[in-house]
């Protein structure tokens, strides 16, 4: 018998994926199976291009090159400095909570967790880490993506 008063291990979970509109285009991604995951876990949202200062709706960015980490937005303006902002104040959550896990956003230039688009805009992908997904792992947080909720519940 569990004890019912225990707490719930916490989970970070991009928040376009729970149905805030959050995403560039002022969408969302919700995702099924949520029920299953709150009945295992206390879910932390965030949204690191939202807490890094960039809004809704707004010009997609891309990671242009890993080294030296690039990021632009269609325009060619340099969006870095948000993406680093966002994705340091994820990790600060994440420590602040004890937070070891987090159901992150694929191809997304914050969260995707094995590929992000290549910076054309042309919808190509390119192998890598998002800029909070890679701050994330440094720090040995369990990183999924949506394709592998399964795994979590």
């Amino acid at each position: 018998m569990t004890n019912e008063t225990e707490p719930k291990e916490r989970i970070l979970v991009s928040a376009c994926l729970l149905g805030d509109n959050v995403r560039y285009d002022g969408g969302n991604n919700l995702i099924d199976n949520l029920d299953k995951l709150q009945e295992r876990y206390e879910i932390i949202p965030v949204c690191p291009e939202i807490i890094g200062g960039l809004v809704t709706p707004r010009i997609p960015s891309e990671i242009k090159s890993f080294n030296p980490l690039t990021i632009e937005n269609e325009f060619g303006i340099d969006t870095l400095d948000f993406f680093t902002d966002g994705a340091m104040q994820t990790l600060n959550i994440c420590q602040k909570y004890n937070i070891k896990i987090a159901l992150l956003k694929s191809k997304s230039p914050s969260c995707g967790i094995k590929e992000v688009y290549d910076g054309t805009f042309t919808k190509t992908l390119m192998q890598g880490q998002g800029i909070t997904a890679n701050i994330l792992a440094q720090h040995n947080i369990r990183l999924y993506d949506e394709n592998q909720i399964g795994e979590l519940i």
